[in-house]
C-alpha cells in the first residue's frame, strides 16, 4: 500500500506509468479529509499536424480517483504542475435510528 499526498503528486506519475508491471499496488491519495483510492491513471495528450504528419505530445496526467475525483497534473516544461483540487466526497450524515428500531434498543 503506497500512500501519497498532493505535494508528491507529481512524483507519483512515474510508478503510475509503469504500473501494470505490478498489479498488487493498491495506491491512495490522501486529500487531507480521507483516504481516496487511486482507480485509474490517463495521459493528457494534444495532437499536432507537422508537415502532414500527426504527432503526440503528452502534456500532463489525470489520477482517477474513487468516487468521480480526479488530480490533475500538468506538465509545465521540466516541471510538473499539480492543479488545484477539491474532492466531490458529500458529508456522511448521521440520522439517528428509525422510530420503529429505538423502542427495542435500551
Amino acid at each position: 500500500m503506497i500512500v501519497f499526498n498532493i505535494d508528491s503528486a507529481a512524483y507519483i506519475c512515474d510508478m503510475l506509468k509503469n504500473k501494470s508491471e505490478k498489479p498488487n499496488i493498491s495506491i491512495f491519495f490522501n486529500d487531507g479529509l480521507q483516504l481516496q483510492q487511486v482507480t485509474g491513471f490517463n495521459n493528457i495528450e494534444e495532437y499536432f499536424d507537422v508537415n502532414g504528419m500527426t504527432q503526440t505530445v503528452i502534456t500532463g496526467y489525470k489520477i482517477l480517483l474513487n468516487e468521480g475525483n480526479e488530480l490533475t497534473i500538468k506538465l509545465d516544461g521540466t516541471k510538473n504542475r499539480v492543479m488545484p483540487f477539491t474532492s466531490k466526497t458529500t458529508e456522511k450524515s448521521d440520522f439517528g435510528i428509525s422510530n420503529k428500531v429505538s423502542k427495542y434498543l435500551f
